[in-house]
């Protein structure tokens, strides 16, 4: 599902040609294109009456129509995010005595290990995937940082937000226009970013060395000269088992 904005923080979606048509809220809309839908109606009917009655009280009327579905809006936003707070719940991770069961890590060590061990993310690649272009001009790409890591987890956040305000440069200020709240930000978590990940492989070449020792590194051989490998030349060797 596509994310549509309120007009309240992007106006121009009242006029994309995509939702133009749309004067009347239905069951498959969210819930911001039904208020969009609705302020839509609103408008039309207000530039339509003040056209034939002339009247400015029917304009002062249209405003403060648009001014109630802001207002519900964001009391609805509010609502939601209380719900969501008490819902999920939050606690510290201390024990009886009081204190924490973390171990506190150095936190600049942490840094220099992103840094120099990892891939650098970016607005043009924020989960650090191979792109087509890396095999070329990066071949010895390093892997993408653990996107579980607070750290990464928020590096990824911005680069998002900076895409957004590259990939729509007519919308000004992106972060306030479409991420300037913190339902606006949970909209993210859940309608955006839930459908790009980073892949098991973001290198370009694949590391089958350790991928063979994952494997066998520490299997016990039937070629070894050891007792280990005198048991595997009979472990599943039926005709040496004597009923």
């Amino acid at each position: 599902m596509t994310y549509i904005p309120f007009w309240f923080n992007d106006p121009t979606i009242l006029f994309n040609k995509n939702y133009l048509l749309q004067f009347w809220p239905s069951d498959n809309m969210i819930f911001e294109q039904k208020m969009n839908a609705i302020s839509r109606l609103i408008i039309f009917l207000t530039i339509l009456g003040l056209f034939i009655t002339r009247k400015i009280s029917i304009l002062v009327i249209g405003i403060l129509t648009l001014a109630i579905l802001v207002t519900m809006y964001k009391m609805r936003k509010n609502y939601v995010v209380s719900n969501l707070v008490k819902k999920e719940g939050f606690k510290n991770n201390f024990n009886m005595n009081g204190n924490t069961n973390n171990k506190k890590i150095d936190a600049s060590t942490l840094s220099n290990v992103l840094n120099n061990n990892y891939d650098h993310i970016d607005k043009k690649n924020p989960f650090g995937n191979v792109l087509l272009t890396d095999i070329n001009d990066k071949p010895h790409k390093k892997s993408a940082p653990p996107a579980f890591n607070p750290d990464v987890y928020e590096d990824i956040n911005k680069a998002v937000k900076k895409q957004t305000q590259m990939l729509y440069p007519s919308i000004k200020n992106t972060n306030k226009q479409l991420y300037g709240d913190l339902y606006d930000n949970y909209q993210m978590d859940t309608q955006m970013m839930q459908r790009f990940y980073s892949t098991p492989n973001t290198r370009v070449d694949n590391d089958q060395g350790a991928f063979g020792e994952w494997l066998y590194g520490n299997m016990p051989s039937s070629k070894s000269s050891e007792s280990d490998g005198a048991y595997q030349r009979v472990a599943d060797a039926y005709r040496y088992i004597l009923i």
